[in-house]
């Protein structure tokens, strides 16, 4: 019973997400559902990882379509591949988390960065901008981290105390 309180992180993630600035975009200081997202990989494997990263990605897809899919391809595999490597990382060793979360965020704007300069006509203005807010948004993953999966942490060791194995 106790796994439902996953939905009800999830809900609380998409809350303080979507209320933080007033949507659900990606040019916020930080990305609370790819945390929940490598949380989610991070404890329970690649399977959950992907379902969960295609889910939120498809919501953020949905709620910001400047280059619909996107979210929906790099949240997925931003899961599975977390699930993938779930066991090279120490769950209690938050350096690795934030170093980990500082690459992955630093690569998914990377990786934005050339739709978003597409669409922009490769305008200086616009690549110093995106430079400026890609700084913010890996720094702001990079701090959030800490409390995000200290907290998750918590609810996964709460939601295994339930879980009885014969």
């Amino acid at each position: 019973m106790r796994m439902w309180s996953w939905i009800a992180a999830a809900f609380v993630i998409l809350v303080l997400q979507t209320t933080s600035l007033g949507f659900f975009g990606g040019n916020l200081f930080f990305d609370l559902p790819l945390l929940f997202i490598y949380s989610i990989g991070l404890f329970y494997g690649a399977r959950a990882g992907l379902l969960c990263g295609l889910a939120f990605g498809l919501l953020q897809d949905i709620s910001s379509p400047v280059v619909f899919g996107f979210c929906l391809l790099t949240r997925g595999l931003t899961g599975y591949g977390i699930g993938c490597i779930k066991e090279m990382i120490f769950k209690n060793n938050y350096g690795y988390h934030v170093l980990i979360i500082g690459g992955l965020s630093l690569l998914l704007r990377v990786l934005y960065a050339i739709p978003f300069l597409w669409l922009n006509a490769f305008g200086t203005t616009a690549l110093f901008l995106y430079l400026q807010d890609s700084l913010w948004y890996c720094l702001g993953n990079m701090l959030l981290i800490l409390p995000v999966a200290r907290i998750l942490l918590a609810l996964y060791h709460w939601v295994a105390e339930e879980d009885v194995t014969y």
